[in-house]
C-alpha cells in the first residue's frame, strides 16, 4: 500500500460545494498542487476570499477538467500497480471532491461512480482520516495539527492546499509511533 496525503480549499462545506485548490504530497515528499478557477462564484465568501484566494495566482488557476488530466496520470505514475491509500484531515469532503475529478475521465456517464470510474488503486476503502487516526492514539480529534506536527516556525501559511496536505503527512508519520496504529506500518 502506498500512501498520500491530501487537503483541498473548497467553497463551503455543503453538498453543493466546489473545488478551488488540491494539494497532494507523496511519504516521499513529491508534491503535486492544482488550483482551479471554474468553482462557483456565487459560493465564495469573505472567509474565502481574505484566506485562500488572496493566496492563489489567478494566472495559474486550471478548469477542473485540466485538474483531472494533471492530476490522473500523476497518481497512476505514483500507483506503479499498488494500492493509493488517501490520507487527508478532512477524509469526506477532501476525497470526494479529489476523486469527483476522475468523472472527467468519462464524459459520456450521466453521472459520477466511485465504483465504475475510480481507478482500481484508488478503488477500495483502505483510506484513512486523520482525524479518527488522532482518536485511536489517545488524542483529541480537534488538536491543533499545526503544533502537534512541531511545525509552528516552518514558513507556509494554513489553508493553503499542499502546505495542508504537507501538515497531513508529518502527523501521519509522528502518530506512526503510536503503539495504537503499529498495524499501518
Amino acid at each position: 500500500m502506498k500512501y498520500v496525503f491530501i487537503d483541498a480549499e473548497y467553497t463551503g462545506e455543503h453538498a453543493r460545494t466546489t473545488l478551488v485548490s488540491l494539494g497532494i504530497t507523496t511519504l516521499a515528499g513529491d508534491d503535486l498542487y492544482l488550483t482551479l478557477n471554474d468553482y462557483d462564484q456565487d459560493q465564495v465568501t469573505d472567509w474565502l476570499r481574505e484566506n485562500v484566494l488572496s493566496d492563489i495566482d489567478q494566472e495559474t488557476t486550471i478548469s477542473s477538467q485540466q485538474a483531472y488530466a494533471a492530476m490522473a496520470p500523476w497518481l497512476h505514475a505514483y500507483s506503479n500497480g499498488e494500492q493509493v491509500a488517501v490520507v487527508s484531515a478532512g477524509l469526506g469532503q477532501d476525497w470526494m471532491l479529489m476523486a469527483e475529478l476522475y468523472k472527467w475521465g468519462y464524459p459520456e456517464a450521466r453521472y459520477f461512480h466511485s465504483l465504475y470510474h475510480l481507478p482500481d488503486f484508488l478503488n477500495h476503502g483502505a483510506h484513512l482520516d486523520l482525524r479518527t487516526l488522532f482518536t485511536v492514539s489517545g488524542y483529541d480529534p480537534d488538536i491543533d495539527r499545526f503544533n502537534f506536527a512541531g511545525l509552528e516556525n516552518v514558513p507556509g501559511k494554513r489553508h493553503n492546499a499542499l502546505f495542508d496536505a504537507h501538515l497531513a503527512r508529518v502527523c501521519f508519520l509522528k502518530l506512526l509511533a503510536c503503539p495504537e496504529l503499529h498495524r499501518l506500518r
